[in-house]
This record gives C-alpha cells, structure tokens and sequence, in this order.
C-alpha cells in the first residue's frame, strides 16, 4: 500500500468531518498570504529609507515610514496568532475525532476474527497491543499532517515562487531548481532508511512480546532459575534495536547535511545573482533581501515537508 492508497483507506474516517477540513484549508490560505509580508515590507522598508537618505533626509522625514512598517508587520502578528491558533483547535480535535472513531473501528474488527487469527506467532499478545496503538496514533498523526502541516506548507512555498517568478524569471528560476532537487534527496534518504525502519518495528514488537511472556511466566522462570536467560534475551533484542536506531539516525544526519548544503546554495546563487541585476540597474537595493526572504519562504516549508514525509514512510 502506498501514501494514497492510505489516504483514500481513511478518507472515510474523515468525511463526517468535513466542516473542520474546510475551516482548516481557508485558515491555510490566509496564513500562506501573510507569511509572505516579511519580504514584502522589509523591501518596501529598503527603498523608501534608501531614497529618504538619499534625498538628505532624517527621522522626520522618514517617520510615516516607520509607522506603516509598524503597523503592517504588527496586524500580520496578530492575524498570524489567531489562524495559528484555530489551525491547530481544528487539526487536534480532527485528529481526536478520527482517532475515536479509528479506535471503534478496529475493536468491532478484532471481534470478528477466527481463534486461528490470535494463535499465530505473529499476533500474539503483547505484539498485537504494540502494532494497535501505534497504528491509531500512526494514522490520526498522518490525518493531521497532511490536513494542518503539508497544505500550509505547500501553499506558502507556492506564493512565495510565485511573487519570485513575478519579480524576475530568472529568481524564480534558481529558487524553483532547488525544490526537485531538495526532494530527490528525500526520496533517496526514505528509500534507503525503508529496511531499516521494518527491522525497527520488528525488533519492538519483539521486545514488547518478550517483556509480557516475562510478566505472565514470571513464576514459572523463578521456579526454574531462569532469571539469567531471559535478561540475555531482552539485552539481545535492546542490542538490535540500539544497532536499528544508531545506524538510522547516522544515515538521517548525512542525509540532512546533503538538503542543508543544497538550501545554502541556493542562498548564495540567490545573493549574487540579485546583486548583479541592482549593479545593472535592473532592481532596488531592496529586492535583494526581498528575494532572500521569499527564497527562505521556500526553503523553510520544503525543509518541514521533508521531516513530514519521512515521519509519513515510517
């Protein structure tokens, strides 16, 4: 089963909750808008201090200008908190309320199973326990993300290409080239930390497993001295998955080193070519901290995106 497979399986959980998904994607929208403010104003900011110094001008002289900034990137902050605050109220209650009704679901389900189902080495006790509730917290966390963090960022990094294209093609150029290659990095790193992450989860439920048998035998361990024995076993599995978790995180860290030097990159091709085109006479002064900024506006949700879809894979 892959990603959209998944979705269209919980799409069904979702859809009495329609209303909280339609209130979450207009917040979305808003939060996109107003994310892009920063560049806008600190250009805006750029120039009209510039000419204003230029023209020999003071803080008298520049005064209105300092109040506009104020007021912009104050109403901003305070729209900012409001659509962050009910787009969070609405993704964890849609996550609860699809977490209930998940829960119910697999209940009705279990009871429905042959005797054959529980005798199964796979599905014993403390396993099954594990694979249950990571599963509903696994899956209400994927409702979330894909309804609070993956729409936002997708829409906010969209804006941002979108006024770079409209400022100058070849911006646009250089900060669109960064995303497939952000992304083929991200695929590789998913698809390398894919066995992995199955060995993980085996390993735990193992340990789970091994944990109960301890707790439901612990008479019959004492009567025989078995004590010795069932340490070694434990510590042979938290070998396992000390080994799973180091060789995960070395793979994870090398990986975000490649991402973080494309995005600094990008940075400095960014910085020059802008500065190229003002010594040209083809842009403000304050357009090179504009296009920074709405670079940064791409980047920043890119880079989330990426630690979404990989919590996504696991």
């Amino acid at each position: 089963m892959n990603l959209w497979q998944l979705f269209l399986k919980l799409r069904p959980f979702v859809r009495p909750y329609r209303g909280l998904v339609i209130a979450t994607l207009f917040l979305t929208l808003i939060g996109s808008i107003t994310a892009q403010v920063n560049a806008l104003t600190l250009q805006y900011a750029v120039d009209s201090i510039n000419r204003v110094v230029e023209a020999g001008g003071g803080v008298a002289q520049g005064a209105k200008i300092l109040i506009i900034i104020s007021a912009i990137l104050l109403g901003k902050e305070i729209i900012n908190t409001a659509v962050g605050f009910g787009q969070k109220y609405y993704g964890e209650k849609l996550r609860i309320l699809v977490s209930q009704d998940l829960a119910q679901s697999i209940i009705e389900k279990f009871l429905r199973y042959r005797l054959a189902f529980f005798s199964d080495e796979n599905n014993q006790a403390g396993k099954l326990q594990t694979r249950i509730d990571r599963s509903i917290a696994s899956l209400t966390r994927l409702v979330q993300i894909f309804f609070i963090d993956i729409l936002p960022l997708f829409t906010s990094a969209a804006i941002a290409l979108g006024l770079m294209f409209y400022a100058n093609v070849w911006v646009g150029l250089v900060g669109l080239l960064t995303v497939p290659v952000y992304f083929w990095i991200t695929y590789l790193q998913a698809k390398k930390l894919g066995g992995w992450r199955r060995s993980f989860r085996d390993s735990r439920e193992q340990k789970s497993q091994g944990i109960l048998s301890i707790i439901n035998s612990i008479s019959v361990i004492k009567s025989f001295n078995r004590e010795h024995i069932e340490a070694e076993k434990q510590l042979k599995l938290q070998h396992q998955l000390t080994l799973n978790q180091m060789h995960t995180r070395q793979l994870g860290f090398a990986f975000d080193s490649g991402k973080a030097l494309i995005e600094q990159l990008g940075v400095v091709a960014i910085i020059i070519l802008t500065a190229f085109l003002v010594l040209n006479g083809q842009m403000t002064i304050g357009m090179i901290m504009y296009h920074v900024l709405l670079f940064n506006n791409v980047t920043a949700p890119i880079r989330s995106l990426h630690r979404i879809y990989d919590e996504m894979n696991d």
